[in-house]
């Protein structure tokens, strides 16, 4: 027979049921609307230099809009409690933004307009934003679009450089793979960690307190590290990757072996640095099996990591060489 037909009591219900779901669709999305983006003031009002580069200069603007751009691409809110690293870290950024663009420049390297919108509409996709709609959101964040653009071009002629001068440095030899390749095989039956780490000098630890406790609450360490970590494993997000007992001084491996997996250290002094640290895997040779790597990914392995080295070492020598002078 026919269905029977839904009694009023319960199409009452049901239609209330939608009514109240429909309502708080609206309100969620109303709130989202409301939650405007309201820029924490980092660099002063009025327009005024901030800072020079070699002799360039930048304005308070320029840095105010790079630390709105920091926000919208990280994800961090800036507040009180970490405006002095954020400040830091964007002033940093911006340096080795223009040293990158006049060494391009004094090497004669250069990208077109077209690699340059390639690059933006990848970080548009990548970014599941459809196509030209990331104006949009760059608006809402009060950054101009040619900051923007003017970080993608310094990142496409950073390559090139790297590529340049790796291209012309970096050869691996078959005794480096098969010495590479013995360590792993020894590694594999020794108990170890997988450990990432943020570094932080002492010097600039008068906030160390508080990044301690933003990280043990908050689960994206790698982001941190990676903006913030003074360390060479931070543009991996502060990996290290597996280490063996022993292998860290002794107050630094002491502190890791007592963590839990998923465990964030405190901030642990050691020589000119403070170090905290993440344990993400622990590696127990009895009970884990670990796959061996073909001599292949042995060579990728050695390659990547001295174009990392290199890449480390020429951005440190010029920001070495870099004179710059902070006004703020």
């Amino acid at each position: 027979g026919k269905p029977a037909a839904p009694q009023p009591a319960e199409q009452a219900e049901r239609e209330a049921a939608e009514a109240q779901e429909k309502a708080k669709q609206e309100a969620e999305a109303k709130q989202k609307k409301a939650a405007v983006f309201r820029p924490y003031n980092l660099f002063g009002k009025g327009l005024k230099i901030a800072a020079t580069i070699n002799g360039e200069m930048i304005s308070n603007k320029d840095l105010q809009e790079r630390a709105n751009l920091f926000a919208l691409t990280t994800g961090l809110a800036i507040n009180a409690k970490n405006k002095k690293m954020v400040a830091d870290k964007v002033l940093q950024n911006t340096i080795d933004e223009k040293i990158k663009l006049q060494e391009a420049e004094k090497y004669g390297v250069s990208v077109s307009d077209k690699e340059v919108r390639e690059a933006y509409r990848n970080f548009e996709k990548a970014n599941g934003v459809p196509a030209g709609k990331f104006a949009d959101v760059l608006k809402e964040y009060h950054v101009s679009r040619d900051v923007f653009m003017m970080q993608i071009k310094a990142n496409l002629l950073w390559n090139k450089l790297i590529a340049r001068r790796s291209g012309a440095q970096i050869s691996v030899s078959e005794r480096e793979v098969q010495d590479e390749y013995a360590r792993i095989k020894k590694d594999m039956n020794t108990a170890k960690y997988m450990v990432s780490e943020i570094v932080i000098p002492r010097k600039d630890g008068e906030h160390i307190g508080e990044l301690v406790e933003i990280l043990q609450n908050d689960p994206r360490f790698e982001l941190y590290a990676a903006q913030f970590s003074q360390s060479a494993s931070a543009p991996s997000g502060g990996k290290l990757g597996w280490v063996a007992q022993g292998q860290l001084p002794a107050p630094l491996d002491k502190a890791v072996r007592g963590l839990k997996e998923g465990q964030v250290s405190g901030a642990i002094p050691y020589r000119a640095d403070f170090y905290i640290f993440r344990m993400d895997k622990i590696y127990n040779p009895q009970r884990d099996k670990q796959e061996m790597p073909s001599e292949d990914e042995v060579r990728k392995f050695i390659e990547n990591r001295k174009a990392d080295e290199l890449a480390n070492k020429y951005i440190r020598d010029l920001r070495n060489r870099a004179v710059v002078e902070k006004k703020f």
